[in-house]
């Protein structure tokens, strides 16, 4: 059975127009790193126009005041954790197509915060080197790392052979990024650092299986860097639990019918993520 992991959703095809990211902030003291999760994807707000990036709410917004403006998020729905240190590295629509051909959302739609060509890495170490008021760093990644290598199993014809097989030599791949990325950061920044397990939406265990060993990955690197971890994925499992390990029905993902949902936190689900970030903050 496939797992079903897809950083942008069902996002509309065809998107043709780009709206202006957001001024980056002075003087702010959080800066959110990631993937479409912190950044807030939702595919309902494409329904009836193409919405600005502000329009997105994550859990990275729900630890902020708004009025004091004191957030930078810039995550990427579609990084992985190639994509976020090099440009051109294979992703799930940041910056290049999407996984139903949609143009990439960081040119087309546009970030919250505004770094048109550079990676994530680099924008993140040059805000980390520039701004001295930041006391937090939160970054959730790796779900679309496992996405590609649903997409690469989904042409063979033992689905669930290939996931196995092919499992280890992701996760080394994205242990070996994550920890170039730890490196980065540290090298500009001693202050609270959160990295977000990733949870799984839904009940499969061959999803949830390769998610858990993902987060096994990403605390194994994160303990050589001093991190705080925020456990979204124990936190989406006790939420579930009444419902038989099932998010959907539990209302913590998006609702796209009476009785499907996309991958993506609801608001339920991004309070739960926001509260895990604050229990180890």
């Amino acid at each position: 059975m496939k797992f079903h992991w897809s950083a942008v959703g069902t996002m509309a095809l065809g998107l043709l127009a780009a709206a202006a990211p957001a001024a980056n902030l002075k003087n702010y003291t959080y800066l959110a790193l990631g993937d479409s999760i912190p950044f807030g994807f939702d595919p309902t707000l494409f329904a009836t126009s193409i919405p600005a990036p502000e329009a997105f709410v994550g859990y990275p917004e729900l630890l902020t005041n708004p009025n004091a403006k004191k957030l930078l998020n810039a995550a990427c729905p579609g990084e992985t954790s190639g994509s976020f240190l090099v440009i051109g590295a294979p992703d799930n629509g940041c910056n290049g197509p999407g996984p139903q051909g949609q143009l990439p959302f960081k040119p087309s739609i546009g970030l919250k915060a505004d770094y048109p060509n550079v990676s994530q890495m680099q924008f993140a170490v040059a805000q980390l080197q520039e701004n001295k008021h930041i006391k937090l760093v939160t970054l959730g990644l790796g779900g679309n790392d496992l996405f590609l290598l649903q997409v690469a199993c989904s042409r063979e014809p033992d689905f669930q052979r290939c996931v196995l097989t092919r499992l280890p030599r992701v996760l080394g791949n994205f242990g070996a990024q994550l920890t170039q990325i730890l490196t980065g950061i540290r090298r500009e920044y001693d202050g609270r650092l959160v990295l977000v397990t990733t949870y799984s939406p839904t009940a499969d265990p061959l999803s949830t299986g390769a998610i858990a060993a993902l987060n096994v990955v990403m605390v194994a690197v994160g303990s050589q860097f001093g991190v705080r971890i925020a456990d979204g994925f124990t936190a989406f499992r006790v939420a579930s639990a009444r419902f038989g390990g099932d998010p959907c029905k539990a209302g913590l993902l998006v609702r796209l019918s009476a009785t499907t949902c996309d991958i993506h936190p609801s608001a339920l689900g991004r309070n739960i993520l926001a509260d895990a970030v604050r229990r180890v903050n």
